[in-house]
């Protein structure tokens, strides 16, 4: 019999989102939309526009969705969650995360408010809930996080 390590939430990341198992760095694209974004891609990123998320580098953010379309498909429904989730001083930013350290890099929804409650991210781990098990079996990662600045 196995036991199970059963982690308490300090020991656990701040962010939410789970590293797929077979999650390729290498051929960031794939080879027949190497040249263009997908209508999908085009979609979702209009999609995220019109309900007021971020997008700063749009070019890099559309290149990861591309990679990763399963994950894509997810975005709005996550964006939409934390809209309602959130007050309406929140901004949303999908933005790509590069470690400086190791080559590795992942989307990363940030959650930006003018004032921060103490249990933000309790509220985030409540509202990503609902999408952790989609999240854990797609090819690429989503973090959903705050880096406690103000929206832009």
């Amino acid at each position: 019999m196995r036991a199970k390590t059963q982690l308490s939430r300090s020991d656990l990341p701040i962010n939410i989102g789970k590293k797929a198992r077979n999650t390729s760095r290498a051929g960031f694209l794939p080879g027949d939309v190497a040249h263009g974004m997908t209508h999908e891609v085009k979609d979702i990123l209009e999609n995220l526009k019109a309900m007021h998320v971020m997008i700063p580098k749009s070019s890099e953010v559309s290149k990861y969705l591309l990679a990763h379309l399963d994950l894509s498909c997810m975005i709005p429904m996550i964006c939409s969650k934390l809209i309602k989730t959130f007050s309406e001083d929140a901004k949303l930013s999908l933005e790509i995360y590069r470690d400086p350290e190791i080559h590795d890099e992942y989307l990363t929804l940030y959650i930006r408010k003018n004032e921060y409650e103490e249990m933000i991210l309790d509220r985030i781990d409540e509202a990503m809930s609902e999408f952790e098990s989609a999240l854990g079996s797609a090819s690429g990662w989503l973090v959903v996080t705050t880096d406690f600045l103000l929206p832009k």
